[in-house]
């Protein structure tokens, strides 16, 4: 029977996982144990090298905030504004989400990553629409004057009557100070309109 043989083999696995988890906690104490610290037991193949930032707590990343009314741009050709016939195209932020790391000075650098789709109109004949993204770093409490804000260009190429098209943009340049508590605001800014 092959049953009592695969649950001996279970056991010996969880055996294995449980001495190499022990070998990677005992690792940070010194001693004989720091030859074994960043190394994990597979199986019978070779120690796998384990990166001690894999088991580090993730590092806390700022809430993101969409500015009210500024998920939608509806751009109409000149003359036909607010006329279904003359809508060129139209652009929405449908998803966001940032990650942290943490800098050698004790700064947090995000990575943010936004997405959504631009829809052709009747009046659109085809191509490059450039949508403008801005993002600001506010402090979380009653001071409203961001940190930084830039205005980030996403280039999306659509073709005339061609269906939604996806863009996506992920940006890694923005840092937080160590210590500051701050928010992410961002939405489409389209300047001035005339």
């Amino acid at each position: 029977m092959r049953v009592a043989n695969s649950a001996v083999t279970g056991r010996n696995f969880k055996a294995i996982v449980t001495a190499g988890l022990l070998a990677v906690s005992v690792g940070g104490c010194g001693g004989v144990a720091d030859g074994v610290a960043g190394k994990v037991i597979a199986g019978g193949q070779e120690p796998i090298e384990i990166s001690p930032e894999t088991f580090a707590p993730p590092v806390p990343c700022p809430p993101l905030q969409l500015q009210s009314n500024t998920f939608l741009i509806r751009n109409y050709a000149r003359g036909k504004e607010n006329e279904s016939s003359g809508l060129r195209y139209q652009a929405t932020i449908e998803d966001w989400a940032n990650t942290c790391t943490q800098e050698p000075d004790g700064s947090r650098r995000m990575k943010l990553g936004f997405s959504g789709n631009v829809t052709s109109g009747p009046a659109w004949q085809g191509g490059e629409v450039v949508l403008p993204l801005r993002v600001a770093i506010v402090p979380a409490g009653d001071d409203p004057k961001p940190l930084t804000s830039e205005v980030l260009r996403v280039p999306v190429t659509l073709g005339a009557g061609a269906p939604a098209e996806d863009w996506t943009l992920i940006e890694n340049k923005f840092t937080v100070p160590a210590g500051q508590s701050v928010k992410v605001v961002f939405g489409f800014d389209e300047g001035r309109r005339r």
